[in-house]
């Protein structure tokens, strides 16, 4: 159930590298407290898909990547890490990445303003790179705040629909992908029609991750995750997995009596179990794979060269690492 091969993109080792240095370039302030907290995530790594993407956006314009494209890519990557700093507040976990949490190691209070330091890092470079870019990032930055409420206010509801769910993954995950993908064909200097295509793309691209996490949360190890499994529904969360087995009558009346509270470790365990018995994970994959097919059909418009074509097979391989799953679980 491990993630597949994410930079199978046509980004070339030492861009990664160039970005990776550009990343603690611009975390590393010379304040050795501040420094630690602040590149404690960026030091337990990561798969780096979001500036990847940005790389890999603007590689259709030709590499190497620019500066500013680097730039870019940071911005995507400092919001994207901002956002798991504050998720753990507001999440109380204790694991990240396989390392321990910042919140669990420096308390609530360090870790919000760590993550604000990061959020003011972003929108700093953000402006160095034009209106456009800082006017999109302050855009995404809203977004992600709107999907976060909305999953918020509908936390233990077990009545809570499809299309909710799928609007919060638009805003919160979905919105960043598509923002990573923009920057990219901007700062390629990319005609408009391309830069909007790789929008979609990217916003399409976003909900397929989103959804193969949610699955993962649901069939996956402490291990795989890098963090303990279930804790969306132990948040009451209830995500596409959840609410399509909630449909299921072979399961429903059982899970609905579990869900719509707080869960101990031994309710968290049983509806994951509920979950994994129902149909959920194949429809929850079926939608997944309708959003990679509008991923691959929005980069198609970007001609059939070998970034395009990469591109396109990102959402399919996303989909490959589900079934996967799905194959171990009924092992």
């Amino acid at each position: 159930m491990n993630a597949p091969d994410l930079f199978a993109l046509p980004v070339p080792d030492e861009e990664l590298v160039r970005l990776e240095n550009c990343l603690s370039e611009n975390v590393v302030r010379g304040d050795d407290f501040l420094d630690e907290i602040a590149t404690h995530l960026v030091d337990a790594g990561g798969k780096r898909l979001r500036p990847a993407l940005t790389i890999a956006s603007a590689a259709l314009g030709g590499l190497p990547a620019s500066e500013d494209t680097l730039l870019g890519g940071v911005c995507v990557e400092l919001v994207h890490l901002a956002s798991l700093y504050h998720d753990d507040v507001m999440d109380e976990a204790t694991r990240r990445r396989n390392v321990v949490s910042v919140n669990a190691r420096w308390g609530n209070l360090i870790a919000i303003v760590a993550g604000d330091f990061l959020l003011a890092r972003s929108a700093e470079i953000a402006a160095s790179l034009g209106t456009e870019v800082a006017g999109l990032l302050a855009a995404t930055l809203g977004r992600l705040c709107q999907g976060q409420i909305a999953e918020v206010q509908a936390a233990y509801r077990v009545d809570r629909t499809e299309e909710a769910y799928l609007r919060a993954v638009a805003d919160k995950t979905a919105a960043l992908m598509s923002t990573a993908c923009r920057i990219g064909g901007i700062t390629a200097g990319l005609d408009r029609e391309s830069i909007d295509a790789l929008t979609e793309f990217g916003e399409c691209l976003g909900v397929v991750f989103q959804i193969r996490d949610d699955v993962l949360d649901v069939v996956a190890s402490e291990e795989e995750l890098g963090k303990p499994p279930g804790q969306d529904l132990a948040e009451g969360i209830y995500t596409l997995p959840v609410q399509r087995a909630l449909l299921d009558r072979r399961v429903a009346p059982r899970l609905r009596e579990v869900l719509g509270h707080p869960l101990s470790r031994e309710e968290v365990e049983l509806a994951r179990e509920l979950v994994a018995r129902s149909n959920g994970i194949a429809a929850a994959a079926n939608v997944a794979r309708r959003h990679a097919e509008q991923a691959s059909e929005a980069v198609g418009r970007l001609g059939d060269g070998l970034v395009a074509r990469a591109l396109g097979e990102l959402g399919l391989g996303l989909l490959d690492d589900l079934e996967r799953s799905r194959s171990a679980l009924a092992s």
